[in-house]
């Protein structure tokens, strides 16, 4: 096993190697809705590619009270990898998972662009008084590993070449109960990147809301004035996620800002037609 983690780690410093390009917009990881069983929880790692990716680095840092007992892949995205590596380090509270679409003879495809789960952790609750699980990005070195996407492109003049795209992720909470003993709620207020972006015509906006609260989700043009509003009304907890038609709008800048509760945030956006 240690071999083949030591073959991922060179097999991404040769895609490194002809270009590297950071960036964050299209491409996102965040964690999937949990599910508890008895005394166990399985927290799904969501990925978000905007065109067809090549290989994964993901080193994540979990809290206290837990141990995680397996990385799973079945029935994901990446199921057909030949090479799924999860390095679980549970003294340092660390996982590094590493993905490869192919490393036999035989072609297998890149991971298409799109939406979806790529490994699920799997806890065990060791501190039966936690009442969360949080999860964060972590830098690693000897060997060095960050989360980042590696990306094959082509340029104008034909010659293949490779990308590094970072996704900014800031860590998420996963509560064991929530408002009302429902488990699972978003742990605090948040508004993500919209994605597809840059957008033609439509794009999706999600945000997470920790208690059913009034909610204002308004979008502005780069003059700063209102240009439409998605939502004005009363939402239920959770991840909600609204869609935005952009079809009567012309190319450029748009903001759009969440208002919740005391909770406000706004992000950019950029309409392509």
């Amino acid at each position: 096993m240690r071999k083949r983690q030591y073959a991922f780690i060179a097999i991404i410093a040769v895609l490194l190697v002809p270009s590297l390009i950071f960036a964050g917009t299209a491409h996102q990881f965040a964690v999937g809705k949990a599910a508890i069983a008895d005394n166990t929880v399985t927290i799904p790692l969501n990925v978000t590619n905007e065109d067809n990716l090549t290989a994964m680095d993901i080193p994540l840092k979990f809290s206290d009270g837990v141990t995680l007992k397996e990385v799973t892949f079945e029935n994901t995205r990446v199921s057909y990898f030949d090479l799924k590596i999860a390095n679980i380090d549970n003294q340092d509270q660390t996982v590094v998972i590493g993905l490869l679409p192919q490393m036999t003879p035989e072609p297998k495809p890149d991971l298409s662009a799109g939406s979806g789960t790529v490994a699920n952790l799997v806890f065990e609750i060791t501190d039966p008084t936690i009442t969360e699980i949080s999860l964060e990005a972590v830098e690693m070195r000897n060997p060095g590993h960050s989360l980042v996407f590696i990306y094959h492109d082509i340029d104008e003049k034909g010659v293949p070449h490779s990308r590094a795209e970072r996704p900014v992720y800031e860590g998420q909470t996963v509560l064991l109960k929530g408002e009302g003993n429902d488990p699972l709620l978003p742990a605090s207020f948040g508004l993500a990147q919209n994605y597809p972006n840059p957008f033609n015509p439509t794009t999706s906006i999600s945000f997470d809301l920790p208690v059913a609260s009034h909610v204002e989700l308004d979008v502005f043009n780069i003059l700063g004035q209102k240009v439409t509003t998605l939502v004005n009304g009363e939402m239920e907890a959770g991840t909600q996620v609204v869609e935005f038609d952009a079809s009567p709008y012309s190319t450029g800048i748009y903001f759009y800002r969440l208002n919740a509760g005391d909770f406000s945030d706004t992000r950019k956006m950029l309409l392509v037609k």
